[in-house]
């Protein structure tokens, strides 16, 4: 796949996770909880996309996959219960700030891991990304102790997440390894939702926001797996990092929300740096490289 199509894809998977805060809104102010919205999302993810990947006879992952797979889903519900709950303890402003850590932790593990190498331009842009973001999300940043930790968990597990599906994805359909990630986030959220006794959307305007949100997901996840695919983690995680910007241009667009001259400035920084990390092709990761070698060796033989 040509860089700048994964790059769409990253770009589309940003614009999906982007919009999931706008109907999250009207499902709270419908008296759902965060618990059983998690649960809603990926039960009805699961039921979006199951069709889809058994009319295209694909194959599911078996085996070590099918665990790595499974072990994501589990990664994704931590991550997402770590979040939500930092949320009862902190800002919004500062949660969003420690969750979007994740492309530095995810550059510094693949480099550690000796998957990916990182040159200079891609760590400015990173840090003009990170920068982008704290500008965009600042403000109120009051926080306990336990809501600090628990988002700087979030971004800790959303990073170890990102490495995992990188590596699994090579030899996988993402659509098939998405149904599998979604089916096991869908468990365990039902469990904690269930176990809660947490009630049920009250009226069909709820639904259907939660059903706005799942189909959000299975787009989100399957073209961020696609994305990082091709182009890595590390570089998908900053592309991601456009994703509040997306969330704050849908608010003033949809619900008619402010934005200051600070906002603003934050989500230029952060498209500018996305924009110049895709104008140019980086260094392959290792990985790729490996991959490029082995088949240039094939097609030798």
């Amino acid at each position: 796949m040509p860089r700048h199509y994964a790059i769409g894809l990253v770009l589309l998977s940003a614009l999906g996770f982007g919009s999931m805060a706008l109907f999250a809104k009207y499902a709270y102010a419908g008296g759902v909880s965060p618990t059983m919205l998690l649960a809603l999302r990926f039960l009805l993810a699961v039921a979006i996309l199951a069709p889809v990947v058994w009319a295209m006879r694909l194959r599911l992952p078996r085996g070590r996959a099918l665990a790595g797979f499974a072990l994501m889903g589990m990664l994704y519900t931590a991550q997402s219960q770590s979040y939500f709950t930092a949320l009862m303890h902190a800002s919004s402003g500062l949660v969003g700030l420690l969750l979007y850590v994740y492309p530095v932790l995810v550059t510094l593990l693949a480099v550690t891991f000796g998957w990916e190498k990182l040159d200079r331009r891609t760590l400015v842009l990173m840090a003009l990304a990170i920068a982008g973001i704290a500008i965009t999300l600042g403000g109120n940043l009051d926080g306990k102790p336990l809501g600090i930790a628990l988002g700087l968990a979030a971004a800790a597990i959303y990073a170890i997440y990102i490495l995992i599906g990188g590596r699994l994805t090579q030899d996988t359909d993402p659509l098939a390894a998405t149904l599998v990630v979604m089916a096991t986030a869908a468990l365990g959220n039902g469990t904690l939702a269930f176990a809660g006794g947490h009630a049920l959307p009250p009226n069909a305007s709820v639904w259907l926001a939660i059903a706005a949100i799942a189909l959000a997901t299975v787009i989100a996840i399957a073209t961020f797996l696609i994305g990082i695919k091709h182009i890595g983690g590390a570089q998908a995680s900053i592309i991601s990092t456009l994703e509040p910007v997306v969330t704050i241009c849908l608010g003033v667009a949809l619900l008619g929300e402010s934005v200051g001259m600070g906002q603003m400035a934050g989500g230029v920084m952060v498209l500018a740096a996305v924009i110049l990390l895709a104008q140019k092709p980086q260094r392959q990761s290792v990985s790729d490289a490996t991959e490029t070698t082995e088949t240039a060796g094939a097609s030798a033989k």
